[in-house]
């Protein structure tokens, strides 16, 4: 059940705000408004939108067809011999990709200060201080 702050945020939300914004006209503090995650991982958020039609099943479909997004390009120099041809759209395609891998908990916007990520073998991630960057470690097995 949502609570009273949450409907207030939920409403500002559904007249345009950014999450932010709404979260800040609703009453919650300046520093909770700066991470809508407070609000958008919430049960009550979740429930608002299945109950407008946003379901994963119906995200999952507009991903996959972002993902095999198309683009028309007119191709020829003069009119006469000029035809559309239908080429994949990389860049829309691109976004989808990010925006997938974001859903799926794979990509981070932000990394932290003390991560790294190194893009090897699915992924290693460790402390600066654990990941010597150049060199060889002798106490450290080849990877």
């Amino acid at each position: 059940m949502a609570t009273l702050r949450q409907k207030k945020a939920i409403k500002h939300i559904e007249e345009g705000d950014s999450v932010s914004k709404a979260m800040k006209k609703a009453g919650y503090a300046p520093s909770t408004a700066k991470n809508p995650d407070h609000l958008t991982k919430s049960l009550a958020f979740k429930e608002v939108l299945e109950s407008v039609g946003i379901t994963d099943l119906k995200l999952g479909e507009r991903l996959n067809e972002g993902l095999d997004a198309t683009k028309a390009v007119v191709m020829g120099v003069k009119s006469e011999e000029s035809f559309v041809d239908v080429q994949p759209d990389f860049m829309a395609r691109h976004k989808y990709i990010e925006t997938s891998l974001k859903l799926k908990g794979h990509m981070v916007d932000k990394p932290t200060n003390n991560t790294i990520v190194i893009p090897i073998y699915g992924g290693l991630s460790g402390r600066p201080q654990d990941v010597p960057l150049s060199g060889h470690n002798s106490d450290s097995e080849d990877i």
